[in-house]
């Protein structure tokens, strides 16, 4: 069996308000997703003298980040930002305290991409621009479902 590495240049987010319909957040930069687990001592005076731990609750959280675009057409010699609906298209302005479904995929350009699957809850939108840099937005995720 081969063994097949993954660039992230292949990398999307897909955001759903209604999980049958996703799109593409526009302009991806880069994401990330943790999963977690909490964990209890279960250590009693059997075990020894070594701890002991039990899994209780799994959580993940994740974030987005992308670059804010325009759009260029409005006239020759103007351009006109992209709002947030046009970078997430026909879905609305990404909207804190929101839940949406997302789809994570390290490359969704060939074959059947691996994805990460679960809703969660937009938690912060973050907007940045360096004199030096490009003009970037970072989306924060709370998951409020299994991450499959």
């Amino acid at each position: 069996m081969a063994r097949i590495t993954k660039a992230g240049t292949g990398g999307a987010v897909k955001i759903s308000t209604d999980n049958s319909t996703y799109e593409t957040i526009a302009e991806m930069r880069s994401w990330s997703v943790e999963e977690s687990a909490d964990t209890v001592e279960d250590t009693n005076m059997g075990s020894s003298g070594v701890r002991s731990y039990k899994t209780t609750h799994k959580t993940w959280s994740g974030s987005a980040d992308v670059y804010i675009a325009y759009k260029y057409g409005v006239s020759d010699t103007e351009s006109e930002q992209l709002t947030e609906e046009d970078n997430v298209a026909a879905l609305g302005a990404i909207a804190v305290g929101s839940t949406y479904y997302f789809k994570f995929y390290a490359d969704d350009s060939v074959g059947t991409p691996e994805s990460y699957n679960g809703t969660g809850i937009v938690t912060g939108v973050s907007r940045s621009v360096a004199h030096d840099g490009m003009a970037e937005m970072s989306i924060s995720i709370q998951g409020n479902s299994a991450l499959t």
